[in-house]
């Protein structure tokens, strides 16, 4: 489970497509792919590129209508809210994390779709995206890949940065909806994008052992480097401490997509409980 690297901020670009299998490699991105890049790396946001499920208004396709652009920040649960006209508008806005365009707490609900990178998401992505639109109409948007294509479908809920997987079609609904009322499907959850891998595994953990506790309670895990591939996790939860160490292996060569072939994959497993630690 888990997303392999840490993402506090989000870039998503409104995008027609076709979509490339890299989103800066899309056009017209690729004009300003130097400048964007640099703006995101320095506050590590990750770009997507997006569009309403469904049939895409020529306007939209034609340039003649401005494209949406959502900035977030997973930390603080906030999304900013723009559009764009050329490429450089896109620069601008990435250098604005800190000073969010019209901000606001609606979620957004990202669905995998990235037929190019990985057909899993394209057959798996589609059928959920249509269905979570049915009952959350304006706020789903197919998306550039998401990592994790073993995972498909793979869903994002923003701005808390939780991550979903292996959602279909018959469970998407219930997911979704069960997790904004405070419930999480612990088969599907794959952790917050904000957060370490090894902090992912100690809170699912945490989250199966105890029910009384809620995502929504928990501050960001700490998490200090013991040695390397091993790490202490400590968890402020409301009913004390929750402190796990966790190694980080890698696994044997094996198919991680439709179209791959196979790949070792990164393993975090909780080694030991952390002694003197109050848990549940």
């Amino acid at each position: 489970m888990g997303t392999a690297v840490p993402a506090p901020y989000w870039l998503l670009v409104g995008h027609p497509g076709p979509w490339p299998r890299k989103p800066i490699d899309a056009e017209p991105l690729t004009e300003v792919a130097g400048p964007l890049s640099k703006q995101l790396g320095r506050v590590g946001a990750r770009l997507q590129l997006v569009r309403p499920h469904g049939r895409v208004e020529e306007a939209v396709r034609e340039g003649r209508t401005p494209l949406p652009v959502f900035l977030v920040d997973v930390r603080r649960g906030l999304v900013g809210r723009s559009t764009w006209h050329s490429p450089e508008d896109l620069v601008e806005l990435a250098g604005r994390f800190e000073d969010l365009p019209n901000p606001s707490e609606e979620p957004l609900f990202l669905v995998c779709t990235h037929g190019r990178k990985d057909v899993c998401c394209a057959i798996s992505g589609r059928v959920v995206a249509a269905v979570l639109d049915d009952v959350l109409p304006g706020a789903v948007w197919e998306t550039s890949h998401l990592g994790g294509d073993r995972f498909a479908g793979n869903v994002a809920l923003l701005p808390e940065g939780s991550m979903y997987g292996r959602v279909d079609g018959d469970t998407a609904p219930r997911v979704v909806l069960d997790h904004l009322d405070g419930r999480v499907d612990l088969d599907r959850w794959r952790g917050r994008s904000s957060w370490h891998p090894a902090a992912q595994v100690v809170v699912h953990r945490l989250l199966g052992e105890d029910p009384r506790v809620r995502l929504a309670d928990l501050p960001d895990p700490h998490v200090e480097v013991l040695a390397d591939d091993v790490f202490r996790v400590t968890v402020q939860a409301p009913q004390g401490p929750f402190v796990r160490v966790v190694r980080r292996t890698m696994s044997e060569p094996h198919v991680l997509s439709c179209t791959g072939g196979p790949k070792a994959q990164a393993l975090f497993a909780i080694e030991r409980e952390q002694e003197n630690t109050t848990t549940p």
